[in-house]
């Protein structure tokens, strides 16, 4: 790896492997766990299980290709704390070709505020610019302000795009962020 994807305090960004889902599932449920408390429905979020993220970040790194996505993992000590999903944007309204998504991105919640997910953050990115795309979106919770005021400290605007995510029989509003690569 180079210099600038480890660090000197330990921190090692990489391509996800097979072997990482149940690192990543663990990750994945703990962050949705601490970082959705109070924005989603509590019994949505009880309903959620390891096991269930496992699963979802299997078939993920089984399509990968597929779905011409890249999956980075942070490792801290040589352990997966935290991965990031980009690709192609999923929005009816994207230029084919022209505009990226990430996808995912979230790091184990015992070690937020380390940097670790502006890392991820600048990889992700870093590999969307290499794929040809000029501009990148993701989505958000339209109420998970800490989450927005992150993407907002580091370059992500409101394009205006909002959605619906269903949790349990809730649907929360999403908002759509978008960038500049």
């Amino acid at each position: 790896m180079s210099s600038s994807t480890r660090p000197a305090h330990g921190i090692a960004i990489r391509e996800a492997v097979a072997g990482d889902a149940e690192e990543i599932g663990r990750v994945r449920h703990a962050a949705w766990q601490v970082a959705y408390s109070g924005l989603m429905p509590a019994d949505y979020l009880a309903g959620l299980s390891v096991d269930g993220f496992v699963l979802s970040a299997r078939r993920m790194l089984a399509d990968r290709a597929a779905r011409r996505m890249v999956v980075l993992v942070a490792e801290v000590g040589g352990v997966v704390s935290g991965f990031a999903s980009v690709g192609p944007s999923r929005d009816e309204d994207a230029a084919e070709g022209s505009v990226g998504e990430l996808n995912a991105i979230y790091v184990d919640p015992a070690i937020w505020r380390l940097g670790i997910g502006s890392r991820l953050q600048e990889a992700a990115l870093r590999r969307l610019r290499e794929a040809g795309y000029h501009e990148a979106t993701l989505w958000v919770l339209a109420i998970n302000s800490a989450s927005r005021a992150f993407y907002e400290r580091t370059g992500w605007r409101h394009d205006g795009g909002v959605s619906g995510f269903e949790a349990g029989a809730e649907v929360l509003d999403e908002t759509r962020y978008r960038r500049a690569l």
